[in-house]
Parts: C-alpha cells; sequence; structure tokens
C-alpha cells in the first residue's frame, strides 16, 4: 500500500512540474520502437529489402547466436542468395527502454529459418540497439544468444 502512494506522489510530482509531455512522449516512442521491432520481422520474413535498408544503419553489426557477425550489405547479400531465409518469428516477449537518443529492445523469442535449405528452429534471446535522430530511426547493433529458459 505504502508503494502505491509512492507511485501516485511520484507521478502527481512528475504532472506538477511539467514533466506530464515528456513522460506521454516517451510512452509514445516506446509504443512506436516496439511496432516497429515487430515490423522489422515481418519484414524480414517477407523479404522487403527495400523497407530493410531504411531501417538498417549503414554501421549495423548483426550478431547471430552463434556468433557469426554480419554487416548491412552482408544482411542483403545473404536474403538475396537465400542462404539465410526467415520462414517465420514467433516473439513472446519484448520490452523497450529508451535512453536519451537510443532504444534498447530485450526479447524472447523462436525463429524458424533456412540456412542454405535446411529448415532450423532456434529459441533466442536478444538485444536490438536503435538511434533515434529527427530524421529516422535506425538499428544499429542486434545480439543474439540461445535462450536457456533460465
Amino acid at each position: 500500500m505504502k508503494l502505491y502512494f509512492i507511485s501516485i506522489y511520484t507521478f502527481l510530482t512528475i504532472l506538477a512540474n511539467g514533466q506530464s509531455g515528456n513522460l506521454i512522449n516517451k510512452l509514445d516512442f516506446t509504443s512506436k520502437i516496439q511496432a516497429l521491432h515487430i515490423k522489422k520481422f515481418e519484414w524480414i520474413i517477407n523479404q522487403q529489402l527495400d523497407s530493410l535498408q531504411n531501417l538498417f544503419h549503414d554501421e549495423l553489426h548483426y550478431i547471430h547466436s552463434n556468433g557469426w557477425k554480419e554487416s548491412k550489405a552482408e544482411i542483403f547479400e545473404d536474403m538475396a542468395s537465400g542462404k539465410l531465409r526467415y520462414d517465420d518469428i514467433i516473439i513472446h516477449s519484448c520490452e523497450v527502454r529508451l535512453i536519451d537518443n537510443t532504444a534498447v529492445v530485450t526479447g524472447k523469442g523462436t525463429f524458424c529459418v533456412q540456412m542454405a535449405g535446411k529448415p532450423l528452429e532456434f529459441k533466442l534471446y536478444y538485444t536490438e540497439v536503435y538511434v533515434i535522430t529527427n530524421q529516422c530511426i535506425k538499428l544499429i547493433s542486434r545480439h543474439a544468444c540461445k535462450d536457456t529458459g533460465k
């Protein structure tokens, strides 16, 4: 009960100090990042390279669960050649944290892929880092590891 009153007090203090606009903007932006993060997986499955081209930062590091690191160019080469194809991505959970001009997304999901035509399924824990500017949002880093369920 005490925690409940502290939370209400904190919220009212923020409103009284004129910070409510910042809080609302942060919540709106968190929702935008979460939606974009989910949409990105649809683009990957459907190989919508133009949408991914706009989202991926030129300095992107895309690190797979086995330690394989790809650049933006390498991702597009592998998608075009069929070396790596995503058939389905099921997100079980994700969280967005905003820190200044950076959004960090952590999540868990099941990734169904084909690697050189061989079907594979991975349960992954991943982190994605997005850079936010006035003009756009860009994915600059992604790292995944196997989800051990712990």
